[in-house]
């Protein structure tokens, strides 16, 4: 069978389908990842076939709202359409915010099925479907909503961050992969020489992680203070020395591969990306959000209602209230058991072997022939 992949160039939404991709490969169907050409070597290093399609993150630019999918889309779906047609692929997959997926599959015919990113990254459905349907007419599939809403949807959220739906979408539970290391991928030795026991790690991750100037700087201030190992990441397209020189229990990186990461973790403080705060939740680690944007608001919520972290926003985030943040969360037992009590959601979830044996067993009908 050939399944095709899509997904936005940002290391958030490529990561996320990433799991199920190479369950695919190892089932031994033929496999296409299409995202933006930036990520097309980090693809291919995982022993993927990459498609280069529309603008990199760089070219397409910080999302501002969700008119920036629209738009994206609408210039992916230039490469994509007649890359698609050409190859026909059985099936297709595509992250819930990249819809040239879905106007691929609509044209093509083919099995569509959306991966989601997290707890609620696409928001409220009935406020955005006027304008997806207006992206679909741009490319002459007429209710693109309507078929965007109904293919299955996998939710890799658990049931303790689930939100109240009313849709009545197909969901199919996936379990939020952990990532695998790249051949060759590994820790830093600086990293493993840290001499305290405990160690956290801080990001703001690749996206918004310089929308709040300062907003690293103070964490990294606030958190050097403690008696912890501090692993610092701030994105590729930052320089480390930036922040100056540092202690000998901060180790500041541009990119760390949280699959080798976290497991050497107790804590973590981030934006609160459905990425990172999945991850960190499936290896049972509480949690500090400071969210800087998007859907990071809404995760960070739902972790503190959980009971498996704290959320500062914005102003509230000093060097000071991080300190005692993190100080509460690491002394407070009860955080890691609301943690590690998610972590056992996590673990029944269905994997991406299953799912995907479900997937292609499902008898479920193509989407029926457009008029012509």
């Amino acid at each position: 069978m050939r399944i095709l992949f899509t997904a936005c160039p940002f290391f958030g939404h490529v990561n996320t389908v990433l799991p199920l991709a190479l369950a695919a490969r190892r089932a031994g169907h033929e496999v296409v990842v299409a995202t933006g050409a930036d990520f097309a070597e980090h693809v291919a290093r995982r022993g993927l076939t990459a498609w280069p399609i529309g603008p990199t993150s760089a070219e397409a630019g910080t999302p501002h709202s969700l008119a920036h999918f629209w738009h994206t889309a609408a210039q992916r779906c230039v490469d994509l359409l007649p890359l698609a047609t050409a190859w026909g692929p059985d099936l297709l997959v595509s992250e819930e915010m990249e819809l040239a997926g879905a106007i691929a599959a609509a044209r093509g015919e083919t099995r569509h099925v959306i991966h989601g990113l997290g707890i609620a990254a696409l928001g409220d459905w009935e406020a955005l479907a006027a304008d997806i349907d207006e992206l679909g007419l741009r490319w002459d599939v007429p209710d693109l909503a309507d078929a965007y809403r109904g293919a299955v949807y996998l939710s890799i959220c658990p049931p303790t961050l689930q939100l109240p739906s009313r849709s009545e979408r197909m969901v199919q539970p996936l379990r939020p992969g952990l990532g695998e290391p790249a051949p060759g991928e590994r820790l830093p030795e600086a990293l493993l020489a840290l001499p305290y026991e405990r160690t956290v790690h801080l990001t703001l991750g690749t996206v918004f992680h310089q929308r709040r100037p300062g907003a690293l700087d103070a964490a990294i201030a606030g958190l050097r203070e403690l008696p912890a190992n501090l692993v610092v990441t701030v994105g590729p397209d930052v320089d480390p020395d930036r922040f100056g020189p540092q202690p000998p229990h901060v180790l500041v990186e541009r990119y760390l591969p949280h699959a080798l990461l976290l497991p050497r973790c107790d804590l973590v403080v981030s934006q609160g990306g459905a990425g990172i705060l999945l991850g960190a939740l499936a290896h049972g680690l509480p949690q500090l959000v400071l969210p800087q944007g998007a859907d990071q608001f809404t995760n960070g919520a739902a972790a503190q209602r959980a009971g498996v972290g704290l959320v500062l926003d914005g102003p509230a985030a000093t060097a000071p209230a991080t300190a005692g943040a993190v100080g509460r969360l690491l002394g407070e037992p009860r955080y890691a058991a609301a943690a590690r009590a998610v972590q056992k959601e996590i673990d029944t979830m269905p994997s991406a072997d299953d799912v995907l044996a479900s997937l292609i067993a499902d008898p479920a009908p193509k989407p029926p022939a457009r008029a012509r």
